[in-house]
């Protein structure tokens, strides 16, 4: 074959195919490798949190199952210096408490009452009320201990956990829907998972939506018996 031959077969430079850099529906190429670092490596960082509050969510609507509503109830007595309770010294009057009785949980209630004070902690896994007698500093203390399953329970709900918590579960929060949003990001560049995908989508969403609409109300009023018909009678 002749060079001329040669020539005219092969392409020229400005007649070359361009290069993509961009995939169906418009997704550059670079914002597609952003998504994918981004959904790796901040899953990986809430990977925790997020196994967390997705067991704590089938344990928090099961918890009879696991006995997290049943606490293991104690008392016990000593004595609060009486003038700690004549100076109204509140912080020295918690710090001993605390002290004394081992308590670690925040102050949820502080009521000075006619002849006694009343005072609550509570943790995520244990609550205590104390009494304390105003006149002999005579105090009670009652405790609750809540098991592993109430504690985790709780922290899912954010109860007693305090405000550093609530950031845990904000920026969680977070954290999942980053990793949706990035997840369908790259879900739309795959062509052969594009028809099913849309799919499970579509039913997971009008699905929740149907049982939300349909099931949910009153579902968890368990009608066990009729109700008494209304007496003719006055009222008594």
């Amino acid at each position: 074959m002749s060079r001329t031959a040669e020539q005219t077969k092969r392409p020229t430079a400005s007649h070359a195919p361009p290069t993509r850099r961009t995939f169906r529906f418009g997704i550059h190429r670079g914002f597609l490798h952003f998504c994918r670092t981004i959904h790796i490596y901040l899953t990986m960082m809430g990977l925790f949190v997020m196994l967390l509050f997705g067991i704590t969510g089938f344990t928090v609507n099961h918890e009879d199952w696991f006995g997290a509503t049943t606490p293991r109830a104690s008392d016990t007595s000593g004595q609060t210096p009486t003038a700690f309770i004549e100076k109204s010294d509140r912080l020295a009057i918690v710090e001993h408490l605390r002290s004394t009785f081992h308590i670690s949980g925040a102050m949820t209630s502080f009521d000075d009452l006619d002849q006694k004070l009343s005072i609550g902690f509570k943790e995520p896994g244990q609550v205590w009320e104390i009494e304390i007698d105003k006149t002999t500093g005579t105090t009670s203390v009652h405790s609750e201990a809540f098991n592993f399953i109430a504690l985790i329970n709780n922290l899912h709900r954010g109860r007693y956990s305090g405000a550093s918590w609530k950031w845990v579960i904000d920026i969680s929060a977070l954290l999942i829907v980053i990793a949706c949003f990035t997840g369908v990001v790259l879900w739309m560049v795959l062509p052969k998972r594009r028809k099913w995908g849309t799919v499970a989508m579509l039913v997971g969403t009008v699905g929740t939506l149907l049982i939300y609409m349909w099931l949910v109300p009153g579902a968890d009023v368990q009608r066990t018996s009729e109700p008494p018909a209304e007496s003719s009678g006055a009222p008594k």
